[in-house]
C-alpha cells in the first residue's frame, strides 16, 4: 500500500490513485477520511498542549514548531506522532544535540516539499543516513496538479543526494513504517 502522507484537499482524495498512490494522510479537523491528520503550527506550550487534548486519539498529530522549546517537548512527547519541516522552522534542527534527542525519541520527521529548499531536503537526506530514522518527504497539496508522484518523489531525492535504495525506502515505505508505528495510538 502506497501512502501520500499529507493532502489538504479532501476533494483531490480521487486523484491519487491516478498519481500512484493507495491512501492519503488527509489533513482536516472535520474529514470523516480513514486516516486523518492535523497539524499543530505553534510557538505557545499551552496552544500545543491543548490542540493535543483536543485531537489525541483521532487523528495523526503533527506538529510544526516554531521555537527550540517547543521542538524540544514535540521531540520527547509521544502524542506528537511527527515534527514537520519546511523553510520556516529548519533553523531548529542544525544544532547536534536536537538530532540526538530526535535519534533517542525514534521521532519521525516530515519535509514538506513545496515548502523546503533544496538545502534543506539535502540535510535532511544526509541526516536520514545517521539521525533520523524515519523520514516522510509530502507532496501537502491542495489541488490535483500539486501532487508529487511517487517516482518523481524518487528522482528528486536522488538528485538531492539520496541513493536510489533509500530514496525508493523514504518513497514507498517510510508512511507504511510510519503508520505502523503510530497505530496502536490511532485506531
Amino acid at each position: 500500500m502506497l501512502i501520500e502522507p499529507c493532502i489538504l484537499n479532501f476533494k483531490i482524495k480521487h486523484f491519487l490513485k491516478k498519481a500512484g498512490y493507495d491512501e492519503a494522510f488527509i489533513e482536516s479537523k472535520g474529514s470523516n477520511s480513514r486516516i486523518s491528520r492535523i497539524t499543530i503550527v505553534t510557538k505557545d506550550k499551552n496552544t500545543l498542549f491543548n490542540n493535543i487534548k483536543l485531537y489525541t486519539g483521532n487523528k495523526l498529530i503533527f506538529c510544526k514548531p516554531l521555537t527550540e522549546e517547543i521542538l524540544r517537548i514535540c521531540i520527547s512527547y509521544n502524542k506528537v506522532n511527527a515534527i514537520t519541516v519546511d523553510n520556516a522552522n529548519f533553523h531548529l534542527f542544525k544544532r547536534r544535540a536536537m538530532l540526538n534527542l530526535i535519534r533517542l525519541h525514534d521521532k519521525t520527521i516530515e519535509v514538506i516539499l513545496p515548502y523546503s529548499s533544496s538545502y534543506i531536503i539535502y540535510k535532511f537526506i544526509i541526516w536520514g543516513y545517521k539521525w533520523i530514522r524515519n523520514i516522510l518527504f509530502s507532496s501537502c497539496a491542495k489541488d490535483f496538479n500539486e501532487i508529487w508522484n511517487p517516482l518523481s518523489k524518487v528522482n528528486y531525492l536522488i538528485l538531492h543526494g539520496a541513493d536510489y535504495e533509500m530514496a525508493t525506502y523514504w518513497v514507498f515505505k517510510s508512511p507504511q513504517v510510519f503508520l505502523n508505528n503510530v497505530s496502536s495510538n490511532y485506531y
